[in-house]
C-alpha cells in the first residue's frame, strides 16, 4: 500500500510525481475524439445520410458511437491500470481482482457482441420489418444481455 505523509490537518498526498502529463493528455485526446464524432455525425447527416435508410443511418452513427467510446475506454483504462500498478502494485495480482477482471473483460464481451449484433440488425435485415418489430428485437436483444451480465455479476449482487 501507498505511504501516505502529513498528519489529519494537512491536505494529504501520494509520495512521488503526479501523473499530470498523462492526465493531460487523455483529457485531450478525450475532447478530440468527442468532437471528431460530432463532427463525422454532421458531416454524415449532411453528405451521406441521404441515400440510406433510417435504420442503416441509425446503424452507422450508433457504429461511430461504439467506436468512439472504445478508443475512450482504452483511453482511460490503461490509465487505471497504470495507476493502479504505481500505487497499489500487489493489488493486481490478488485472486479476487483477477476475478473481477475476468468478469469484466466478459462483461465487454457481451456488451460488444449485443451492440455488433444490434448494427448488423439494423444495417442488413431492419428494412424488411415494421418499426414495432425492429423496436421488439432491439428489447428482447437488450433483455437478453442484461440477463447474461447479471447471471455473470450474481455473486456480488448481494443477499
Amino acid at each position: 500500500m501507498a505511504r501516505w505523509r502529513g498528519d489529519r490537518t494537512d491536505i494529504y498526498w501520494i509520495e512521488g510525481a503526479p501523473p499530470s502529463r498523462g492526465l493531460r493528455l487523455r483529457g485531450y485526446a478525450s475532447a478530440l475524439i468527442a468532437v471528431g464524432w460530432l463532427a463525422f455525425f454532421v458531416l454524415w447527416l449532411f453528405f451521406a445520410a441521404d441515400g440510406l435508410s433510417i435504420y442503416r443511418n441509425l446503424a452507422i452513427i450508433f457504429l461511430s458511437l461504439v467506436v468512439a467510446a472504445a478508443l475512450m475506454g482504452v483511453l482511460w483504462v490503461s490509465y487505471g491500470l497504470g495507476i493502479g500498478m504505481r500505487y497499489a502494485p500487489g493489488m493486481l495480482e490478488r485472486y479476487e481482482f483477477r476475478e473481477m477482471r475476468a468478469r469484466t473483460a466478459a462483461s465487454i464481451a457481451i456488451w460488444g457482441a449485443w451492440a455488433a449484433l444490434v448494427i448488423s440488425w439494423l444495417y442488413f435485415f431492419a428494412d424488411g420489418l415494421s418499426g414495432y418489430q425492429n423496436a421488439a428485437v432491439l428489447v428482447l436483444s437488450l433483455i437478453a444481455a442484461a440477463l447474461a451480465t447479471s447471471l455473470l455479476w450474481r455473486r456480488y449482487m448481494g443477499s
